[in-house]
């Protein structure tokens, strides 16, 4: 007989060291990356500060030259000449050394280096939170800025004070607010829709698409259920899909319409709400809210219905297809611009 153990006969052992190991590699990993993002900082200041003691224009552009090309010959790659500008982009960004610690605590400096070059305070701070808030990998936040999230986030379209308020609140007591949470437009072109098709055909894409379809509504949405059937008055009415937010703590309601709104459509969403409130709603949820999408909206309905600062009711178009970024991006900032004139002359 064998005196030699077998650790399968002590999976546990194994397992636990397993984890030790796995635990102190990533708070390694996250401390180096935490060191470094502040030595960054610390160079993009030293930087900044002997830039400004000899006011000449030429300087800026030799001195990091130089040091380009020193660094490079001491420490690699790492301390190229555009790295430099990133860090001094880094300091110019963040003046306060508090706040950039705090930052690259909860991020990494791939993250950071993606969020300075937005050069909006406001929007930089809406993906910095979200960032944090949603775990985004480096990708998933360039993908979001790329899709303008910002822009089609209901956010965008509301206050200073309450987009600061909001992102305060988010940033402080981790909880998220509706206007952080859904969009206008949603993009729904991995649906593979075109030219004509049925709210049937589009609910099953969405269905046969259903993590593409979570991934654009945002990492906290859980699917509950597919034309749930309600009965009032002996009527049976069905809910297209249903949803709950764990951030929000609500249910979501998702009704599913072709073509432009119509009035009719929220005394429709109020009767599945107050349906939901009575016989789904659970103690401690907060009550549900409705998404209306439609592939077109109607400014003037939505405005006489008062549904522009509804907090149960949200109407957002669709697209199946993409326009150009252009184009969509001129239509956002039109939009934001609309939003803003009507706050001031309220």
């Amino acid at each position: 007989m064998s005196d030699k153990p077998d650790i399968n006969d002590n999976p546990k052992l194994l397992d636990s060291i397993i984890g030790l190991i796995d635990q102190t590699r990533h708070y390694v990993a996250k401390t180096v990356n935490q060191e470094l993002t502040l030595l960054y900082w610390k160079i993009g200041k030293s930087i900044n500060d002997e830039i400004l003691k000899n006011d000449r224009a030429d300087y800026g552009k030799k001195l990091i030259l130089e040091l380009s090309k020193e660094l490079l010959n001491r420490f690699g790659t790492g301390f190229n000449k555009r790295n430099l500008h990133s860090f001094i982009k880094l300091n110019t960004v963040f003046e306060d050394f508090t706040i950039v610690h705090t930052v690259c605590a909860q991020l990494s400096w791939s993250h950071i280096r993606t969020l300075i070059y937005i050069e909006s305070d406001i929007k930089r701070e809406f993906y910095i939170q979200m960032s944090i808030h949603e775990r985004w990998s480096v990708r998933t936040l360039q993908e979001r800025i790329d899709s303008m999230l910002f822009e089609r986030t209901a956010i965008s379209k509301k206050p200073e004070e309450t987009i600061l308020n909001d992102l305060a609140l988010l940033k402080n007591d981790k909880q998220i607010s509706p206007d952080l949470t859904f969009r206008d437009p949603y993009f729904l072109d991995f649906l593979g829709l075109h030219d004509s098709y049925s709210e049937k055909d589009l609910e099953s894409s969405i269905l046969a698409q259903l993590q593409n379809f979570i991934t654009e509504m945002g990492s906290e949405f859980a699917f509950l259920a597919r034309q749930k059937r309600i009965t009032i008055d002996d009527e049976d009415f069905y809910i297209d899909l249903l949803f709950y937010h764990r951030g929000l703590r609500r249910l979501v309601v998702i009704d599913l319409k072709l073509g432009k709104f119509k009035a009719a459509y929220k005394g429709q969403m109020e009767l599945y709400l107050r349906w939901l409130e009575k016989n789904e709603q659970k103690e401690g949820e907060n009550k549900p809210i409705g998404l209306i999408l439609c592939s077109e909206k109607s400014p003037e309905q939505i405005n006489y219905l008062m549904l522009d600062n509804d907090e149960q009711i949200k109407v957002s178009a669709y697209l199946t297809q993409l326009p150009e970024k252009k184009l969509l991006l001129e239509k956002l900032e039109r939009a934001i611009a609309i939003a803003e004139n009507n706050i001031k002359n309220k």
